[in-house]
């Protein structure tokens, strides 16, 4: 669904970032769902792809918040943090450059299964790990808000 056609109230770009290593069967079914409730869905084989992809998304409709649901294991999570950071500094530089950057929701949702190390993917159960629906379903309706940026 194309953000410019929704009511003012709601218009935002939707994103939905979602790891290979989830079984297949599962990718499917979350895919369609999120596709339904008006999310781009971006399965990413690595945190450059993931990023590339989500700047590519919002590009295409410059000024409106973004909502990024990421589902990654506990190890890319502390990754993510580090990112985070480095986008929320990047967030203030826009602010006292530019005047007001845009907005940007982000939420998480844990694997079930995913690895814990940072680095490395030796202990994860790639083309088996699943996603706890409920987690995400409250995700996706903008319930579990992580960060605001």
């Amino acid at each position: 669904m194309d953000p410019i056609t929704l009511p003012p109230d709601q218009r935002e770009i939707r994103i939905l970032l979602l790891p290979f290593c989830l079984a297949k069967v599962e990718l499917q079914e979350i895919s369609s769902t999120a596709e339904e409730m008006g999310y781009s869905v971006i399965v990413s084989t690595s945190t450059a792809f993931a990023l590339s992809e989500v700047r590519r998304v919002a590009r295409a409709h410059k000024g409106l918040p973004v909502r990024i649901v990421g589902v990654v294991c506990d190890g890319r999570a502390k990754k993510v943090a580090v990112g985070l950071f480095l986008l929320k500094v990047r967030q203030l530089m826009k602010r006292i450059i530019v005047g007001k950057p845009r907005t940007i929701v982000l939420s998480r949702v844990t694997i079930n299964g995913g690895t814990r190390s940072m680095f490395g993917r030796r202990s994860c159960a790639v083309g088996n790990n699943t996603v706890p629906r409920e987690d995400l379903f409250e995700a996706l309706r903008g319930e579990r808000v992580f960060f605001v940026l």
